[in-house]
């Protein structure tokens, strides 16, 4: 608050009388702080959508439809109300203002409210009515403020241009500050719900002042009382970690990659034997799976069969996992290499795995995956790309361009793994083979397993060696997740997938999103039953 409290001295030096209206200079403070709440406000949106309806390019493809059309909208109400008298001041600006930042103030609480009844809805048609709902007016009144600030500063017909293309020039600038500020430190730092409160708070607190600043009334008084009480009640507020039966929430953010949780809950084996399961989800989307009371074993299909795959492996100097997923991998992978080097762009994954998953503390790179390996020059015996799980799959990282460079940084017998997980029907996908398809074309000797032993669904796991394989005298133990057995006992053959359909996948056509896109809509149709589930136990109350 003091940073906005210091901008009044500063105004009042602009005041040409002792109780001047609000100046010009005022007006463009507004649109400055406009243009960047714009900005953020869009970026929330998404983020906040994450948790129920997934991050995938058809949440961001809403998000950005909904946010144009609020514009659109928004400046043709702001231009049409200058028309109309009564709405021909800068106060009637500032109590636009005011508007727009309490529906900020109060985003995160109506986004919550609004997907948990929009959740059974069909995906797009809940996806699209909930930002409807929740994103759409607070843009709608911020892009009102725009025409309405010009009509104020146009003196002349003729400078109509010039002072349009100024003003829009200023609230753009307000967003790139605004956005990087948020994108680059904030919401990594502090998640999403609780930087936008604080941003609603400050937008609407600052209207008020202004008002009364300008001309002291009992009406704007009270306004401004209101405003401090809803503030203050709705940034004190604690959100509470639900629990459901045999179900508890140890932790849970926002950041990066949306939302994170930490969760543990009962289940069972294989053979049907009680256990005590935790989880890493990020939004709402399983990422790792281990016993609670020995968080270091997984309790995933993939991450077993890999374990006893490794040891087959005959070098073990050198090696880069891209992807830490709570580290269950880098825990395997350090107990047979000596080096381990790992990439992961959310810190918090990172501080997860040490708190609650069982990962030794080290010295975790934080970056973008293809980034890392884009500057890197070490070699390394093995490289694990760890990125494809759920309905968030990095196309910068499946690209031809990206195993080629992959393939640069192996050393003469070093082998390449990538993990795809959770795919339900091998018959119509046509992504495992793109993805074999692109490896063979960056050089690679391409060999697949499905831990699950099924030519229909489960985990695919690509071994993409320099060389070529021979697993023949390969043999797995019986352990967690796997049975004992030849391991070609587990190899997949490229027929039982859609080989007709497969693409080469490259940086400049990358065709991921679209050959993942029934998958996407599988997993986020399952995690809306889950939800779906979940809020129906916790509103009829036997939780109580």
């Amino acid at each position: 608050m003091g940073v906005w409290l210091g901008v009044f001295p500063y105004i009042s030096t602009l005041m040409d009388t002792p109780n001047p209206k609000l100046s010009n200079y005022l007006v463009y403070l507004i649109s400055f702080i406009e243009g960047g709440v714009v900005m953020v406000t869009e970026i929330s949106g998404a983020k906040l959508l994450s948790p129920f309806f997934g991050a995938s390019i058809y949440s961001w493809a809403s998000t950005l439809s909904i946010t144009l059309l609020a514009l659109m909208t928004g400046y043709y109400a702001g231009g049409h109300l200058t028309t109309k008298p009564k709405f021909q001041s800068v106060e009637k600006i500032v109590w636009v203002f005011l508007l727009s930042g309490l529906l900020v103030l109060a985003m995160p609480w109506l986004a919550t409210y609004i997907m948990t009844q929009t959740i059974s809805f069909s995906f797009f048609s809940g996806l699209i009515i909930s930002q409807c709902i929740f994103l759409f007016p607070p843009i709608f009144l911020m892009a009102m403020i725009s025409p309405m600030i010009i009509y104020q500063v146009t003196k002349r017909a003729e400078e109509s241009g010039k002072t349009a293309g100024s003003i829009y020039a200023l609230s753009t600038s307000g967003g790139i500050a605004i956005t990087l500020l948020f994108g680059f430190y904030i919401v990594p730092e502090f998640g999403i719900s609780h930087p936008v409160r604080i941003l609603g708070s400050a937008v609407s607190l600052l209207a008020i002042g202004l008002l009364i600043w300008e001309k002291y009334t009992v009406k704007k008084l009270a306004t401004g009382v209101a405003v401090l009480l809803l503030a203050g009640t709705v940034l004190l507020r604690k959100d509470e970690l639900p629990s459901l039966p045999k179900m508890t929430m140890l932790d849970r953010s926002e950041g990066l990659l949306g939302e994170l949780k930490v969760v543990d809950q009962s289940g069972f084996t294989p053979e049907g034997k009680p256990m005590q399961m935790r989880s890493l989800r990020t939004n709402n989307v399983t990422q790792n799976r281990v016993l609670a009371d020995m968080p270091s074993q997984s309790l995933l299909y993939y991450v077993n069969f890999t374990k006893q795959l490794l040891a087959a492996f005959p070098e073990k100097q050198s090696a880069l996992l891209v992807g830490l997923g709570a580290g269950s991998l880098y825990h395997i992978m350090s107990e047979q290499y000596k080096e381990v080097t790992s990439v992961e762009l959310d810190k918090r994954i990172y501080d997860y795995g040490v708190q609650y998953f069982g990962m030794k503390e080290h010295d975790n790179i934080v970056d973008d995956g293809r980034h890392y390996l884009n500057v890197c020059s070490q070699k390394f015996d093995l490289i694990m790309l760890d990125v494809i799980v759920g309905e968030n799959v990095p196309e910068q990282l499946t690209s031809l361009e990206c195993f080629k460079k992959c393939y640069a940084l192996l050393n003469d017998n070093g082998k390449m793994i990538i993990e795809n997980g959770g795919v339900y029907d091998f018959s119509h996908n046509s992504f495992a083979p793109s993805i074999a398809k692109t490896l063979t074309e960056a050089g690679f000797q391409v060999s697949l397993f499905n831990p699950l032993k099924s030519n229909e669904e489960g985990d695919i796991v690509f071994v993409a060696s320099k060389n070529k394989a021979d697993y023949s005298q390969v043999n797995l133990k019986d352990d967690i997740m796997i049975k004992a057995g030849p391991v070609n006992t587990y190899a997949l053959n490229l027929g039982v997938f859609d080989e007709a359909n497969a693409k080469l996948l490259t940086d400049d056509r990358n065709y991921t999103d679209k050959l993942l896109k029934a998958h996407y809509l599988a997993v986020r149709k399952g995690v809306r039953e889950y939800l779906i589930q979940e809020m129906t136990y916790l509103n009829s109350g036997d939780h109580l």
